[in-house]
């Protein structure tokens, strides 16, 4: 969308359905869907090639569809470099290497959404620096100005973003909530995706044990949160690792305060900036004076201007496009 409003021709092309994210383009933008019904298939792989041979950045997001693009690049001739956008992979928790890494990957341009990515890809695969380039994650602050904030008496609403995934160490932020509620009242409210059903069984059970049922609810069919965050008065981000998270650039997009365990790009670059936002531990009593401290209304707003001064600094649209094209011409070098 970004580069479409910058005045460039871009084109977006799914291989097996469009997605939920395509109602989010720019009306303008052409969305080519191969409906591949089956990997392998040839005529499929022709399609592709066909649909991308005449554009100057073929821009790759994901190692399944990078792999499948390489091999239809191979059988049906397209000699052009691919950019692709690592965005998942996390060093810190995985050092395998598969063999279409170790094949394919130092090919190819790499765009790094983490230093520990891009560390990972000069040491372990050896890539030559030149084809290696670091691009933390970014989003658009979408206006919602008259919406106004979350202003309920008597009860603080905490949220939290994050997939129903055992990484994203969720029942710590259950076990918050416990001790939080003993003082004042809090709500917990969790959004996201419930990948792993045997964790999400083992939360509610938890949260039944300690009859915190009224005080906390999921909520699961979100595919855009900024809308939402307005309704809450802090955010608590709880995963154990993470190499964005792209939803602490959300809450800076949308200023809303929040405690993160130090952890992914984005904690790296603020925890200057930001310090009051980044705890090195899961110790209950470190994170209760946390959010103790936020809440208080002059430290609130102290904090609520530092995040709009970060958020120019680091994630503006300005700055992600610019670190982009960089990457794009650098790229077109080789």
């Amino acid at each position: 969308n970004l580069l479409c409003e910058k005045g460039h021709s871009v084109t977006v092309l799914t291989t097996v359905n469009k997605g939920v994210l395509v109602s989010q383009l720019n009306e303008s933008i052409p969305v080519i869907n191969l409906q591949r019904k089956w990997k392998w298939n040839p005529f499929k792989m022709y399609q592709l090639i066909k649909a991308i041979r005449d554009f100057d950045i073929i821009h790759v997001h994901s190692s399944y569809n990078l792999r499948y693009v390489y091999l239809a690049s191979k059988l049906f001739g397209l000699q052009k470099l691919i950019f692709f956008h690592e965005h998942f992979w996390d060093a810190a928790i995985n050092k395998k290497v598969s063999w279409h890494q170790r094949l394919i990957y130092p090919k190819t341009i790499l765009i790094a959404v983490s230093r520990s990515i891009e560390q990972w890809a000069l040491q372990t695969l050896k890539m030559e620096s030149k084809r290696v380039f670091l691009l933390p994650n970014t989003v658009n602050a979408f206006a919602d100005k008259s919406i106004k904030k979350h202003t309920a008496q008597n009860v603080f609403r905490l949220v939290l973003v994050a997939n129903v995934r055992s990484i994203k160490h969720i029942e710590f932020a259950i076990d918050l909530l416990r001790v939080l509620n003993t003082t004042h009242h809090f709500h917990l409210t969790i959004i996201g995706k419930p990948t792993e059903m045997n964790y999400l069984e083992m939360l509610q059970q938890k949260i039944r044990q300690l009859e915190l049922a009224d005080s906390i609810n999921f909520i699961f069919d979100a595919d855009e949160i900024q809308p939402l965050l307005y309704q809450f008065d802090l955010a608590v981000h709880t995963s154990k690792s993470e190499s964005g998270p792209l939803v602490l650039v959300e809450y800076l997009a949308k200023q809303l305060p929040f405690i993160t365990f130090n952890t992914g790009e984005v904690a790296q670059q603020i925890r200057a900036e930001l310090p009051e936002c980044i705890v090195d531990n899961f110790n209950t009593g470190t994170w209760i004076e946390k959010i103790n401290f936020l809440l208080i209304d002059e430290n609130r707003e102290l904090v609520l201007q530092k995040m709009q001064q970060v958020f120019k600094a680091y994630y503006s649209a300005e700055k992600y496009y610019s670190s982009c094209i960089h990457i794009y011409n650098e790229g077109l070098k080789l």
